[in-house]
């Protein structure tokens, strides 16, 4: 090896564990101005199991609401597949109250527009959507919540989906 190569090589290698560390600094950065977000109650997501989304694979949250007076926003997150065929998903979301009574709604997460265009955040095959499900919310009751969401397409199991979350946020009128 010429003392360039080795020069070249030894440069490349230094170059790239430079962007290496500085992706990875600026990615936990990102996370902790991302994390500090005080109106947010409660965020989660799970994955679905081999991106197949069956009628049984229903997911499962829960939210410690601790004010009733407080009012919130809702919304449904959704990670799916480029190759994901629907312009929209229907899910039944059950909530479970502290007192054990429940409520189910069908609710329509639209992810596309009418051309096809996803709708959301697209990075590779990936396409990540937050959508609002009810906005001004307010919790009747101090507890745990549950919040159970099933996929209620005519298509079982639904491929191409990743993942699904929940987003309760503190709701703040427009000034």
């Amino acid at each position: 090896m010429s003392s360039w190569q080795k020069t070249h090589t030894h440069y490349s290698f230094r170059v790239s564990k430079f962007f290496v560390y500085s992706f990875a600094c600026l990615l936990i950065c990102s996370l902790l101005f991302c994390s500090c977000d005080k109106n947010v109650v409660m965020e989660a997501h799970q994955s679905i199991v081999s991106d197949k989304w069956d009628y049984t694979d229903a997911k499962i949250f829960t939210a410690e609401i601790t004010d009733t007076v407080q009012h919130y926003n809702i919304a449904v997150s959704m990670r799916h597949g480029f190759n994901f065929e629907w312009r929209n998903v229907w899910v039944n979301i059950e909530t479970t109250f502290p007192d054990g009574n429940k409520f189910e709604k069908r609710v329509n997460l639209v992810l596309s527009d009418a051309d096809g265009v996803w709708h959301g955040d697209i990075l590779g095959d990936n396409c990540d959507i937050l959508i609002p499900i009810q906005d001004n919310a307010f919790f009747p009751q101090v507890g745990k919540y549950s919040f159970k969401i099933s996929q209620d397409m005519r298509v079982n199991p639904l491929d191409y989906v990743k993942s699904v979350g929940l987003r309760i946020e503190k709701y703040a009128a427009a000034k």
